[in-house]
């Protein structure tokens, strides 16, 4: 019976031991790999450290004086090839007189719609007819024509506005980079050296057809970039 007096104290001592225990946290001095210790000054690694340190530096110089190198070269192409197109462009009687056409009949368009804008404008100062005072009917009339101007110039500028930052959005994220010069650059080049054959298999205004190919150049980038962005390449 005394054995098994001493085995039930001896489970009550564990139950109370679980039930009454308390945890204590006990501080540990964690080694940090290089760290300065007190007996030694670790020259060796210090050294290793700086050296690698301007090693690093001079790595970074290097590549910022490469960068800038290959960007004032890709200028100094760039604005060569920009002015011997515009100087064959202007040899090019097909590429010259297609170009003042299509800049011709844009400044055509532009005075028809400000007719049109005078006309409306007109109509709605007709309303100030009913005023008997030709003084106030006249102050009347240029004042809603006035107003009538304003409204329609305002809403096509931020229609125009809003075109072109969302062209300008969709450029910058899908064709901002010196692909896109070099195709804008390579398709100038063609149609100015080759506009009088182009312009004999296709009866079209050159500067209208590269707007149109570069139409078409951003609409492949936008649906390639997509592509890679659904598929995780970017």
């Amino acid at each position: 019976m005394a054995w098994k007096f001493k085995y039930e104290k001896v489970e009550q001592a564990k139950r109370y031991v679980q039930t009454h225990q308390k945890m204590v946290e006990v501080p540990v001095e964690k080694k940090v790999p290089y760290e300065k210790c007190d007996n030694c000054d670790r020259t060796a690694y210090q050294k290793a450290k700086e050296k690698c340190d301007n090693r690093k530096i001079q790595l970074e110089k290097k590549y910022k004086n490469m960068t800038t190198g290959y960007e004032s070269i890709l200028f100094l192409l760039t604005w060569y090839s920009i002015a011997t197109t515009l100087y064959a462009a202007i040899l090019s009687p097909a590429f010259l007189n297609d170009c003042i056409t299509f800049f011709v009949t844009i400044g055509k368009g532009i005075v028809s719609l400000l007719q049109e804008f005078v006309t409306g404008a007109d109509s709605f100062g007709q309303l100030s007819n009913g005023i008997s005072n030709s003084i106030i009917s006249g102050i009347v009339y240029w004042l809603i024509a006035a107003i009538v101007m304003g409204i329609l110039f305002i809403i096509t500028g931020l229609i125009i506005v809003w075109i072109g930052y969302q062209v300008g959005k969709i450029y910058w994220k899908y064709c901002w980079d010196i692909i896109s010069i070099m195709v804008a650059l390579m398709s100038i080049a063609i149609a100015i050296y080759f506009g009088e054959w182009i312009k004999s298999v296709i009866p079209i205004n050159l500067i209208v057809l590269l707007l149109l190919v570069h139409v078409v150049y951003i609409g492949i980038r936008c649906y390639v970039k997509d592509w890679q962005e659904e598929r995780g390449y970017f």
